[in-house]
């Protein structure tokens, strides 16, 4: 009788946990720009604004002599 109500226990949780598996995010959570890396996956691109300002480059120099 003990073994019948931990069998029933188990197979309860993992018909539970494998419904709760197929939950997914929301489309507006999941392309997010600010989003946690968790998993070291590649990087997106940010979808707003480019950091990058293209130009000319110039060498400073604090020389005195």
């Amino acid at each position: 009788m003990n073994t019948f109500f931990w069998v029933l226990i188990i197979v309860g949780s993992l018909f539970l946990l494998s419904n709760l598996g197929k939950i997914k995010a929301s489309k507006k959570q999941m392309n997010r720009d600010n989003r946690i890396n968790r998993f070291g996956r590649r990087k997106k691109k940010p979808q707003g604004r480019p950091t990058i300002i293209e130009g000319e480059a110039e060498e400073i120099k604090n020389d005195k002599d």
